[in-house]
């Protein structure tokens, strides 16, 4: 039993899983002849519709138990997957069978028992703003309650001098088309604030970049997965397939 995240990246609107070992092709695979390949097992596709970033979660020989504060949509029929190399490759479906891989690395793989697997699908379809406040949630634990503290402090010096700093651009044109007392007393006053937009940006920017570096590291790993896949051994060839996440109905 294991489970990985894997956060995969397309720019072809589509990821998979697949074996990291099959032979490279000598020409990108794609449209029809990657459902091809689908349907003999040799990868599982997931046309998304959008290029970007979609977390997946892997579970090889263990059953997936939802959140009781997401909903998950699981697909009816199940899916074969030949990965008797023992090693898969997650990732976007551009670099299926590429001897140039463009969008996967080493950290893409996982290992597996070599074996076909019955892939079964579960995809989330939890309200996005409920997934964000459930990140957000879950990365703040990454901070103690005095980091949570001095991050906010920081933050608010920081966005403190940005409004500063436009506010003093702002005067500072003004200065240049207003002419007289009233120009000389906008520039005046424009050098001040661009000098205190100055230290407040800098007194924010003290430890706040590290806070903030650690902060977001935790919040892209604490996003819930789009796709839940469970991998269990089987006896093969099966057939395979791919799945449409356009196509899927909500819960």
């Amino acid at each position: 039993m294991a489970a990985y995240r894997i956060d995969a990246g397309t720019d072809i609107a589509c990821v998979g899983i697949w074996d990291a070992e099959l032979p490279p092709a000598k020409h990108s695979i794609e449209g029809e002849a990657l459902n091809a390949s689908a349907a003999r097992g040799e990868l599982l596709p997931i046309y998304t519709h959008a290029d970007g970033s979609y977390p997946l979660r892997i579970l090889v020989e263990e059953p997936f138990v939802p959140p009781e504060e997401q909903r998950f949509v699981t697909l009816e029929r199940e899916f074969g997957l030949d990965l008797r190399s023992g090693t898969a490759l997650v990732g976007g479906c551009e670099d299926f069978r590429n001897p140039r891989p463009r969008i996967t690395t080493d950290r893409d793989r996982i290992r597996v028992e070599p074996s076909w697997y019955r892939a079964r699908v579960h995809l989330n379809v939890t309200d996005g703003d409920l997934l964000e406040a459930l990140a957000h949630t879950e990365a703040e634990k990454a901070l103690t309650s005095e980091e949570h503290a001095r991050y906010r402090q920081l933050g608010k010096h920081y966005n403190r001098g940005c409004a500063l700093q436009l506010i003093a651009v702002a005067l500072g044109i003004g200065s240049v088309l207003i002419r007289g007392v009233a120009g000389l007393v906008g520039g005046a006053m424009a050098v001040l604030l661009m000098a205190a937009a100055f230290w407040s940006r800098r007194l924010g920017r003290t430890g706040y970049d590290a806070l903030h570096r650690r902060y977001q590291r935790a919040l892209e790993a604490a996003h819930p997965p789009t796709i839940v896949l469970e991998l269990h051994r089987a006896e093969g060839p099966l057939p395979g397939g791919s799945v449409a996440l356009e196509d899927t109905p909500e819960a």
